[in-house]
């Protein structure tokens, strides 16, 4: 771990221009995407930001999850109850980009519950950082995550989630 990566993770958290997930736990524990951990990587301590598979779904908090939240740059916070452990979900999209410093620009932040296991349909809520002309940034929609689709038509429907990754139990 350097120095560079623990301030990049130190920035990540403090960004007031990134939307950001935190969930609430059965335990009574709040963690967020912006939760710094410390870590020791390659012979170095450091901090890192609080991963959703690595944190998560591999220790079984995925499971303790009751309450899902999306923190967006506006202020607003979108928040989904979790009746059933092992139905919460989130993950964001970047882009390659000439033009953000690092080339990646992130497009998306979603979160979301499936509410019908047999069926993969779920409700989710996006902060999308690159709206069309008069559309909003925060989007309430209906999907399924065997088929999550799109919101907006210039946008390319992203497919089937992964799993495992997401750490579903359905």
């Amino acid at each position: 771990m350097s120095i560079a990566s623990t301030l990049y993770s130190i920035g990540n958290a403090l960004d007031p221009m990134t939307a950001y997930w935190s969930a609430a736990l059965s335990t009574g524990k709040r963690v967020s995407e912006r939760t710094l951990l410390p870590t020791l990587a390659r012979g170095g301590k450091g901090l890192r930001s609080l991963d959703w598979a690595l944190d998560l779904v591999s220790t079984g908090d995925v499971r303790r999850i009751t309450e899902l939240s999306l923190h967006c740059p506006d202020g607003r916070t979108a928040v989904l109850e979790i009746a059933e452990p092992g139905t919460a979900f989130q993950f964001k999209t970047k882009s390659l980009t000439m033009f953000a410093k690092d080339g990646l620009c992130i497009e998306y932040q979603v979160i979301g519950r499936v509410v019908d296991k047999a069926t993969g349909r779920c409700e989710a809520f996006a902060w999308d950082y690159r709206p069309k002309p008069g559309e909003p940034n925060l989007v309430a929609f209906k999907t399924s995550i065997y088929n999550f689709g799109s919101w907006r038509d210039t946008m390319t429907p992203i497919g089937a989630l992964g799993l495992e990754v997401q750490g579903f139990k359905l």
